[in-house]
C-alpha cells in the first residue's frame, strides 16, 4: 500500500524543494495543490516550470500527481463561466504533469454554493456532470469529496450520486475523516465509497461542542491499523494520501516538515 502526501499543507514551500524532501521522508506519491494562492497555481507555472515539475515528479519515482483543484462546482449562472474556465486550466495543468497512461485526476469539493441536498441533489448532480463532461474531453477524472458541513456529506449520498450520474469521469475522493467526525461507521463508509474512489485522503478529527476540529492522522482516536487493514483487504490500489487540514497548517508554530514526518510515521506504522 502506497502512502502519499499533499502540498495543501505546504503553501509557503517551493514545490521544487518540497518534493525531494517528501520522497526522502518515505512517501510514494504526491498530491499537488493548485488553488490560486499556492505556488503551483496554473497562473504561476509557465511552460518551462511545468516541464521541470513533471520531470522532477518522475525522477523522484512518484506516479503522475493528483491535483487538488478546488472550484465552486455549483456556481450560479453568472459565475459559472469563470469557474469552468478555471477548471479547464486545472485540467490543462494536470495533462502537462501527466506522464502516465491513465487519465489525470483532479479532486475538489462542492465549493461555496450551499444547495439543500433533498431539494437540490439532481441540480448538484447536473453541475458535476457538466464538469465531468469537460474533464472527459481533457483526459481527466473529477474526484468529488464528500465533506462534513456540505450538502454532500455522507456515504449514502455519495453512493446515490455515483449511481445517478454513472459517469466514467466523475468519481469519488474517499476521505473518511468527514464521516468519522459525524460518527459514521468505517465499514459501511468504505463499502459504499471505495468502489468509486480514485483518490484517498486520510486525517483525523473530533467534534467538539458541535464544531469539527481536524487533526493529523495518528493524532486522534481513529484506529489507523483497522483503517489500513480494511483498505488492504479491499485491495485498494490508489495511494493513501495524508492531508493536513488548514486548521493545523494555519495554527501558530506550524512546521510543515514536522507534520509531514509525523503523518508518515503514523501511517507507515499502521500499514499491514
Amino acid at each position: 500500500m502506497k502512502l502519499g502526501y499533499s502540498t495543501y499543507a505546504m503553501k509557503s514551500v517551493d514545490v521544487f524543494e518540497a518534493l525531494p524532501r517528501i520522497r526522502e521522508i518515505g512517501y510514494d506519491a504526491v498530491e499537488i495543490m493548485v488553488a490560486d494562492e499556492w505556488p503551483t497555481s496554473p497562473d504561476r507555472l509557465d511552460a518551462n516550470a511545468r516541464t521541470r515539475l513533471r520531470s522532477l515528479i518522475e525522477d523522484q519515482g512518484f506516479p503522475p500527481p493528483i491535483l487538488f483543484g478546488p472550484v465552486d462546482t455549483c456556481a450560479s449562472a453568472d459565475e459559472r463561466p469563470a469557474m469552468l474556465e478555471r477548471f479547464s486550466e486545472f485540467c490543462t495543468l494536470a495533462g502537462d504533469l501527466n506522464f502516465g497512461a491513465e487519465p489525470s485526476v483532479i479532486t475538489t469539493t462542492l465549493g461555496g454554493k450551499r444547495l439543500d441536498w433533498a431539494a437540490g441533489r439532481e441540480q448538484i448532480a447536473d453541475c458535476l456532470t457538466e464538469l465531468a463532461d469537460m474533464a472527459a474531453g481533457m483526459n481527466t477524472i473529477v474526484a468529488i469529496e464528500p465533506h462534513v458541513g456540505n450538502p454532500l456529506d455522507s456515504p449514502d449520498k455519495a453512493a446515490w450520486l455515483m449511481k445517478y450520474t454513472n459517469h466514467a469521469h466523475l468519481k469519488l475522493n474517499f476521505d473518511y475523516s468527514h464521516f468519522w467526525v459525524q460518527g459514521m461507521d468505517l465499514e459501511r463508509s468504505a463499502e459504499l465509497c471505495l468502489p468509486d474512489a480514485v483518490h484517498i485522503h486520510i486525517k483525523d478529527g473530533v467534534m467538539e461542542d458541535g464544531k469539527v476540529k481536524f487533526l493529523l492522522p495518528g493524532d486522534g482516536d481513529l484506529n489507523l491499523e483497522a483503517y489500513m487493514k480494511l483498505l488492504c483487504d479491499a485491495d485498494v490500489r490508489v495511494p493513501v494520501t495524508a492531508e493536513v487540514s488548514g486548521m493545523v497548517s494555519k495554527a501558530p508554530g506550524y512546521d510543515p516538515w514536522e507534520s509531514a514526518t509525523f503523518c508518515y510515521q503514523a501511517l507507515n506504522d499502521a500499514r499491514p
